[in-house]
């Protein structure tokens, strides 16, 4: 594994069982809560410690037969005074005809900076701390089977931006590296047929999104972008599954770099966390999912990208491959929730990453 990052161990598994059954023994119990302590250290965190958590159920009214709504929990703090808190919720009323999505969140954390382009070079790697409040919000309403559209907002506010003194973040002409806050309204469509939301077997979802960024919503940043993220499930014999998603991303000029499209995330497993960055991304991933015995699973999965300062150079930019295998327990059997432990690997090495809920 790699200095910059890794998770150092896992102290404790433990089931916070809604009501006072199992409801794996019995679904038609309304909610199921999940809580999973851990402990990591990173090079840039020193140690930290914290808890993921993840509750399930159904909204007031709403028949067994429609989508559990669901709300996540993460919180963490590092010896370095990092925190991180965020709460995801996605919420289904009136038998799903209405959908609300989003996050809530506060972080004061460390990330990193190689530079702009697909051709930063991994020796300038460099780290900058910031805060920042996060919302997140789509409120959308059912217009046909499957499609719902509406409209969405994020905000993150950024500030005490601290770069690295005399490095590439502070001598560059990057926008936003005096911090800055990213205010964005949209409009959003997507069509979703998948037959669960934590652990599909079949389907299609499909979000296209189109957002605003102005100083009349408070934004200190004026540019415009767009995402089209797809992701496609189908089983494979009795148990298996094969997930993929195709995303792209694309914004005008004036974005800052603290909101661009970046390869080393959940899309793009086994590249170093914002390794590349840019105001453009196109990016595939595919992922085959498998038992092993009891609530263990595997995964083998591979994934290439790129970035670009346009959509269009993204079809002619070099793409960076990556690849890797993952283990799965599942702590929620009527959900299908799983607790997700992958490693994968790129050209400059590899990348643990230790979650809740599958990456697509």
């Amino acid at each position: 594994m790699r200095k910059n990052g890794f998770i150092f161990f896992l102290i404790v598994l433990c089931f916070f069982k809604g009501y006072s059954q199992d409801v794996a023994q019995d679904s038609t119990k309304n909610l199921n809560v999940t809580i999973l302590p851990i402990a990591f250290y990173t090079a840039e965190t020193d140690f930290g410690f914290g808890a993921l958590g993840v509750a399930s159920f159904w909204m007031k009214n709403q028949p067994r037969t429609t989508r559990a709504s669901s709300l996540q929990l993460g919180a963490s703090y590092t010896t370095k005074n990092q925190i991180l808190i965020y709460v995801p919720f996605e919420l289904y009323t009136n038998e799903e005809k209405w959908r609300y999505v989003g996050e809530i969140g506060y972080y004061r954390y460390v990330y990193n900076y190689f530079g702009q382009g697909i051709k930063s070079k991994e020796s300038d790697l460099e780290t900058y701390e910031v805060s920042f409040p996060r919302i997140r919000l789509s409120v959308l309403r059912q217009v046909f089977p499957n499609i719902s559209a509406g409209l969405t907002y994020e905000l993150d506010d950024f500030k005490n931006l601290k770069s690295a003194e005399n490095g590439i973040l502070e001598n560059s002409e990057v926008i936003g590296k005096e911090g800055g806050a990213v205010s964005n309204i949209g409009a959003v469509i997507h069509y979703d047929s998948r037959d669960h939301i934590f652990y599909p077997t079949k389907g299609f979802f499909i979000q296209a999104s189109y957002f605003v960024s102005s100083s009349l919503l408070g934004s200190s940043f004026n540019y415009n972008k767009f995402i089209l993220d797809n992701r496609f499930y189908q089983k494979v014999g009795k148990n298996q599954v094969l997930a993929a998603n195709l995303f792209l991303g694309t914004a005008t000029d004036g974005m800052p770099f603290l909101d661009q499209f970046t390869l080393g995330g959940k899309r793009t497993r086994g590249i170093n966390s914002r390794r590349y960055q840019d105001n453009s991304e196109a990016s595939f991933a595919l992922e085959y999912r498998f038992p092993i015995v009891s609530r263990f699973g595997g995964v083998v999965f591979g994934s290439t990208g790129t970035v670009a300062p346009n959509l269009n150079d993204v079809f002619s930019s070099p793409y960076k491959n990556s690849g890797g295998i993952g283990l799965r327990y599942i702590i929620n059997k009527r959900d299908g929730v799983r607790i997700r432990a992958d490693y994968g690997r790129s050209s400059e090495g590899g990348i643990f990453t230790f979650t809740i809920k599958e990456a697509f």
